[in-house]
């Protein structure tokens, strides 16, 4: 028996991958399924709720070791299963299951969720939303117990305008550094280095590093894969551009900036295997400057690398993520949404699971353990949210922007990663990324031929949302 009963059903390292066989928008549309009457409805049946989590290996241990019995004691009827299936494995292995699924709910990563839809594998969540936290607008709920989700979030899983995921965690990235050699190496020129919060501070912060012992001082994440493409969003972003296009101004010299970094003997060898889990270059010397996901900060911690700015001999720098030319501050946002999969037997024990872990208190415990920049603003509220990293994360999550909600974007990693091989082999940058323009919009006029997206990506009208301030 069901959970539903007689209730009909609606329908690192992360990979990157090719998802060709893509259905048009449209029937994304059309495929939401059978709308049911929106009902609270405890869940009475024994069960075993199955979740799909892909994550790194310390956040997957507090899963196992908190979440878990945390879930099963407040619902004692439900059994949680956690399964590891990657980002780019899950679609496929949901599509063998077909209308018989043995995984209920997704974790994904933002940036992975369009397969999920397009392959109609998850289901309409708008029945539900008045069953999860409010997603209403408005952060009048702040000073509540349980809170109410960062507005910000409100569209991320929205296509169509229809609900189909629900945030769990945001991610922003943050600049850390080694203060101590930016102190240490002012002090020899007999100056005080800048802190690097903008292209021009940052460059200066480089070559004077570089010239005075620490040789080739800037690392990123720059392996290719999700990671890269990820990071470069943003940057093209703070210069001014529109990422989706490739070749705008802005693109172009956000990446002729890294391409200047690789040719001065800036860039740290280790950039080239760099993704989002590379922190530990940073406390063994190896490079002095990373843009990381703020989970590394208590990674860091644990190797004796701790922010303290209160002291002038604090050994980690942490700051916001440095801006473009005019200061232009622009913050992608990351993370994972959950989806509640297609034909599963277990609805309520997913909509059940969905609200616990949005719930105040965990999402509390997942900031204060994992460092994660979470989605329940009421968790900023705190004591251990009073921190200045915690401080940043909040303003750059509420003032973030996201990706477009389309189902080809992992499709625009791809191309990104093949212009990001040329220009780091010294193609010309101009050429590289107009190369990818055009690729992109021939993907679109093939797989999307009879929708929008050829029309709107060929007139620029495909841009991040959120605060995002470059060309609309």
């Amino acid at each position: 028996m069901t959970e539903q009963g007689n209730t009909p059903l609606e329908g690192e390292g992360k990979k990157i991958w090719k998802y060709v066989a893509v259905i048009a928008i449209a029937a994304i549309v059309l495929f939401a399924g059978v709308e049911i009457v929106t009902h609270t409805k405890s869940n009475t049946n024994t069960s075993t709720l199955t979740v799909n989590i892909s994550l790194a290996g310390s956040e997957k241990a507090f899963y196992v070791s908190t979440i878990l019995p945390q879930f099963e004691k407040a619902y004692p009827n439900i059994t949680l299963k956690f399964t590891y299936e990657s980002a780019s494995s899950i679609v496929t292995t949901l599509q063998a299951q077909g209308s018989n699924p043995s995984i209920d709910v997704v974790q994904q990563d933002n940036g992975f969720v369009g397969p999920l839809l397009s392959s109609g594998l998850v289901m309409k969540l708008n029945p539900y939303l008045s069953q999860l936290e409010p997603m209403n607008g408005t952060t009048a709920a702040a000073s509540s117990s349980t809170g109410a989700i960062i507005p910000a979030y409100y569209n991320e899983g929205n296509f169509s305008g229809s609900t189909y995921f629900f945030p769990i965690r945001g991610n922003t990235q943050l600049a850390y550094y080694n203060q101590s050699a930016i102190t240490k190496v002012g002090t020899i020129m007999g100056t005080v280095l800048p802190q690097p919060n903008n292209t021009t501070n940052l460059m200066e912060d480089l070559i004077a590093l570089n010239a005075h012992g620490y040789k080739q001082p800037f690392d990123m994440m720059g392996h290719q894969g999700a990671s890269t493409p990820t990071q470069v969003f943003q940057w093209m972003a703070e210069f001014g551009g529109n990422p989706m296009a490739f070749n705008s101004t802005g693109d172009i010299q956000a990446l002729t900036f890294l391409q200047n970094i690789i040719n001065k003997g800036l860039m740290s060898p280790s950039y080239s295997n760099g993704f989002w889990g590379s922190y530990k270059g940073l406390a063994s010397g190896n490079y002095q400057y990373i843009d990381q996901w703020p989970y590394v900060t208590s990674l860091l911690g644990g190797l004796g690398w701790n922010n303290t700015t209160s002291s002038a001999n604090h050994n980690l720098g942490v700051n916001y993520v440095f801006k473009g030319p005019n200061n232009n501050a622009q913050y992608i946002v990351g993370g994972d949404e959950l989806g509640i999969v297609n034909h599963t037997s277990h609805l309520w024990s997913a909509i059940h699971y969905i609200n616990f872990l949005d719930s105040a208190k965990v999402q509390t415990e997942l900031l204060q353990n994992l460092t994660w920049p979470v989605v329940n603003v009421a968790a900023y509220n705190a004591p251990q949210a009073s921190g200045i990293a915690f401080q940043m994360i909040k303003y750059e999550e509420t003032h973030g922007i996201f990706r477009p909600a389309v189902p080809w974007m992992t499709q625009w990693d791809s191309y990104f990663d093949s212009a990001w091989a040329q220009i780091t082999s010294g193609v010309n940058v101009t050429t590289a990324l107009s190369s990818a323009h055009a690729n992109m919009l021939n993907y679109l006029n093939i797989y999307y031929k009879g929708t929008n997206y050829p029309s709107e990506y060929q007139a620029g009208d495909i841009y991040p949302s959120g605060d995002y301030t470059g060309p609309v």
